[in-house]
Parts: structure tokens; sequence; C-alpha cells
């Protein structure tokens, strides 16, 4: 028990070096969304009266557009109908519903600031996790700790990473499936199944995180015959089915969320391309996102990263069926991006010049942000 404990420690208390530059990189990319959004802010000083916008500074920064959506669930629950609020799924607006309540408790303050306290704390923490995970799957997978380091930076400075410090669940969710993902490759499928159903219970897409499972059993032909496996791989259809249960238990029909997403967001390919020709910010990153998983399955050959492109193809197809003018926030979430870059910027000055450009582009997407302009 003490030889555990002094380890966790080490690891944690007492990082590596190259882990502590990481982690400082990580909170300096926080400082500078803030400062970029209260300076824009200031400048710019766009507001919107009708969107859900609160009044406490900062954080009113980081709680624009769907940010309302998740305070609400957090504050008052899911409805006896299907509303809006049923295509948002459960876990972030709990977990920032009992973290809220916690501080109102403790510290005495109006429960609308716990609660929107509570996403922005919620947020920020599981990013700052969620870049550690990254470096340790990277270590993982491609076998080098500069690659690794590199990957993890660049999530840090990802262009559309505000939506990783604004009241989202985006942090929670890449948090929990990067997290999943290295704990599969290091073969502990029951720790990495636990979070894959949490995932599962963040966003709709948490249930692709059976992928790697399936493959193991497909190709690993041991696996087969543990049973082990397969409960484990049952597990992240669990998130999902306790939300569709809730929901047939709430609104007396199990396909709440598909009904709040046809009747109140109408997505659908045909309309996200419309909208997307209209949003030309839309197409960088998924040219971006699109090349680097080509890149990654045609000339690498590393076996290890099979899995995570068929995870990250998977991923792309459906944010294609889905909402195209998201993919700036949704193409976070793909691991080639950050693995190819680190790859093809071995120079320091590439690096520099890589560092520079995120950098800026993630200074203008703060600012569209904050100022209520639809970007993502």
């Amino acid at each position: 028990m003490t030889k555990a404990i002094m380890s966790f420690l080490s690891k944690v208390i007492w990082p590596s070096r190259r882990v502590s530059v990481l982690l400082t990189v990580a909170v300096l990319s926080r400082l500078f969304v803030f400062v970029v959004a209260l300076v824009t802010n200031r400048v710019f000083g766009v507001s919107c009266q009708t969107c859900g916008n609160i009044s406490y500074p900062l954080l009113n920064l980081f709680s624009r557009w769907d940010s309302a959506y998740y305070v609400h669930i957090a504050t008052h629950g899911y409805s006896s109908w299907t509303d809006q609020y049923w295509a948002f799924f459960p876990a972030y607006p709990v977990l920032m519903g009992g973290f809220g309540r916690l501080l109102s408790f403790l510290f005495m303050i109006p429960l609308d600031l716990a609660v929107d306290l509570a996403g922005f704390v919620i947020s920020n923490l599981s990013f700052l996790v969620a870049v550690y995970y990254l470096y340790k799957l990277s270590a993982a997978v491609l076998g080098k700790l500069r690659l690794a380091f590199d990957s993890a930076v660049y999530l840090a400075l990802f262009p559309s990473g505000v939506f990783l410090s604004a009241i989202y669940s985006d942090s929670l969710f890449i948090l929990l499936t990067i997290s999943s993902l290295y704990y599969w490759q290091l073969g502990r499928l029951g720790r990495s199944g636990i979070l894959g159903l949490f995932a599962a219970l963040t966003r709709p897409l948490g249930l692709l995180l059976v992928l790697p499972f399936i493959y193991k059993i497909l190709v690993d032909s041991p696996s087969r015959m543990r049973i082990a496996v397969y409960l484990h791989t049952a597990m992240i259809p669990v998130g999902s089915l306790v939300f569709i249960v809730y929901s047939w238990l709430r609104t007396g029909t199990a396909f709440a969320f598909f009904i709040a997403e046809a009747q109140h967001w109408r997505t659908g390919m045909s309309g996200s391309l419309g909208a997307g020709i209209e949003n030309p910010f839309t197409y960088p990153f998924l040219i971006l996102g699109i090349a680097t998983l080509v890149v990654s399955i045609l000339i690498e050959r590393n076996p290890r990263e099979t899995t995570y492109n068929l995870h990250a193809f998977c991923l792309i197809i459906t944010y294609l069926l889905g909402d195209i003018t998201s993919f700036p926030r949704y193409s976070i979430t793909l691991l080639p991006i950050y693995w190819q870059i680190a790859r093809y910027s071995r120079s320091l000055a590439f690096r520099i010049f890589i560092y520079a450009v995120s950098v800026t582009l993630l200074a203008i997407c703060t600012g569209l942000y904050v100022n209520w302009y639809h970007f993502f």
C-alpha cells in the first residue's frame, strides 16, 4: 500500500519535468483564453439579451449558446415532455448540479452562480487532466515521449479549444474518451469500460468506444474466449441505455433524445451542408481532420494506431451525417490530428510556426465565441 501511495505521489504531486512543462503550457493556454475573452469582449462588447446570458463577470463570457441548456438541466432537471433539453446527455449537467449545490451550501452563494461556477471548474479541470492523459496515451501508442509531448501541447493550443473552457460538455467528454482509450491500450479493460460508460452518458458518440473492444475480440483469438471482455464491452452501451430508460420513465418514450434532435435542432446532412457553405470557417477544420486521418491510414504503418484510426473514422462519418457547422468543435476529439502534426513538425522552426498559428486561431475563435458569433 505504501509503495502504491508513493507511486501516485511521484506521478501526480511530483510529476516528471516533461509533464510539469506540459501542464504549465496547458495552464498558460487557459490564462491566454481568459485574457483574450476579457479583452475582446471589452473591445467589441457584443451581447445577446435573449440567449441565456448571465451577469457574473468572466463566467458570463464562457456561458454562451448551448451553455444555457446545461445550466437549466443542472438546476431544474429534465421535463416530462420532449423539449429541446432532451438533446443534451446528462453526465455533465448532473455533475454540474451536484457540485453546484455543494458550493451553494458551503459558501452560501446563489444556486445559479454556484452551478455556473461548477460547470466552469469542471470544464477547465477536465481539460487539464485530458491533456495529461493524451500525453500518456500518445506515449503508449507512438512509443516516443517527444511525439507524445508535442501531441498533448497541440491539444492544449487547439484553435477551437475555447470550448474546453466553456460551460460545455466537450472537456468532460474528451477526458473520458482519452482516458478510456488509454486504459484499453494498457489492457485494463474494466477501468476502460467504466470510463466509456460515463462517456456514453456524456455524449451520444461515447457509444463508439465499443469499437476498440470489438476490434480486440475480432483480431485477438484468446480474447474471444474470455467472458470478461464481453462484459467490459457491454458496460459502455449501459451509459446510453440508462438515459434511454430514464427518458422512457420520465416522458413515456424511449426516444426523447431523437425527438428533441429532430423537432428542435433539425440536424441532418442536407441542412448542415447548406449552413456550412455559409460558414466557411468550418472547412479548414474539416480538411485538417480528414487529411490527417487519411495520412494516418495510408502512410503510417504503426499497427497500434489502427484502432484509433477506426474510431476517428467513425467519428468523422457521424459528424458529417449530423451538423457539419459544429465540426470546428467536434474535431477536438480526432486523435490523428495531434499525432500527425506532431510527426511532421520535427524541426524547431516548424513547431514554432504551428504554435504561432494555433495560438492566433485560438485567440480568434475565443473572440468569436465570447462575442456571440456562431462559428461552430
